[in-house]
């Protein structure tokens, strides 16, 4: 087993972990567990949604905060040259 797969392995089983964690707590009443559990495995997720998407604002409030306005050239007026010499339209 090289790096990447122990990584792997070590991320499913974490995974797994986590997600046993979570169903439990969502089942709390009905295994027994304490109720409080049952609301923290909803409310947490959300928190934590809320909580990056305001991130993802801020950061996208920054970037626009701080970066400087694209510079424009002037455009120059140049007078309409026609492509017939002989003023044939």
């Amino acid at each position: 087993m090289n790096k990447d797969q122990a990584y792997g392995a070590v991320v499913l089983v974490i995974s797994f972990i986590v997600t046993a964690v979570y169903l439990a707590s969502l089942f709390a009443h009905y295994l027994a567990l304490p109720s409080w559990l049952a609301w923290w495995a909803i409310a947490l997720p959300v928190i934590l949604a809320v909580l990056a998407l305001l991130t993802i604002c801020m950061w996208i409030g920054w970037v626009m905060l701080t970066t400087p306005p694209p510079e424009f050239e002037d455009p120059v007026s140049k007078p309409v040259e026609s492509k017939n010499k002989e003023g044939r339209a």
